[in-house]
């Protein structure tokens, strides 16, 4: 079994199943954590011994959910790569442009940095303020508006909690073997990586087709055979 953390939506790049391997099992389904932090969010996911395919940012988070393993961890990761605190006033300020008739600016970004608890907190009471205020101006009664503006906030609060969760340094310690599938100019970040065994392919691809890539499947076949074998010694 291939656990694979991917967060789910639409993009322009391929996701991590195109790679169409075997027995690929989801972490991130329909209601992803709402954690505020990569150990924090790591705890609320699978916590088995396999292998752990991820793309871009939740590379973080692979790495969060291989530490809390006892045992050595395979990770693959895409593209890997840091969410930024401006991924994050992005994000924030998508979901404040999606709600109508509103012209006030999202919340400041001061206590981000140390508090991100307080950061999700002080969003779901700006989104649901927004949100309510802009459904009851279409004449919709209270009953009526609690829950599509239960589940619009609840939808930008777990990918900015996806985002927190993938920000930032990551632990120290070692993991298990690990292999990072490049796209033809996405930046070599090893140094963000954890120490220890690392194996690099740079796929001549752009980002939006490198999981769907016959030599990314290839590559990740040849790890993660190299690695059974390993094993079973």
């Amino acid at each position: 079994m291939l656990r694979v953390l991917d967060y789910p939506g639409r993009r322009a790049e391929a996701p991590v199943t195109a790679l169409g391997l075997d027995d690929m099992v989801a972490l991130l389904g329909d209601s992803p954590p709402i954690e505020g932090t990569g150990p924090a969010y790591a705890a609320r996911l699978d916590d088995g011994p396999e292998p752990i395919l991820a793309y871009c940012a939740a590379s973080a988070i692979a790495v969060h959910l291989a530490h809390r393993s006892r045992e050595p961890r395979p990770l693959i990761f895409f593209d890997p790569m840091p969410a930024t605190d401006d991924d994050i006033a992005r994000a924030y300020a998508t979901a404040v442009a999606q709600v109508p008739g509103g012209s006030e600016p999202p919340g400041p970004l001061g206590e981000l940095p140390s508090e991100p608890e307080a950061f999700l907190n002080a969003v779901r009471e700006d989104l649901t303020r927004r949100a309510e205020r802009a459904l009851r101006a279409l004449g919709l009664e209270d009953e009526v508006v609690i829950e599509p503006v239960a589940h619009f906030v609840r939808q930008h609060l777990s990918y900015l909690s996806y985002l927190l969760a993938a920000r930032g340094e990551l632990p120290d310690g070692p993991v298990g073997p690990m292999l990072q599938v490049l796209s033809r100019e996405h930046s070599d970040h090893r140094g963000w990586l954890p120490a220890g065994e690392l194996h690099t392919v740079r796929i001549d691809s752009d980002p939006t087709g490198l999981t769907a890539h016959e030599a990314s499947r290839s590559s990740v076949m040849s790890f993660l055979t190299a690695v059974t074998r390993r094993q079973h010694r």
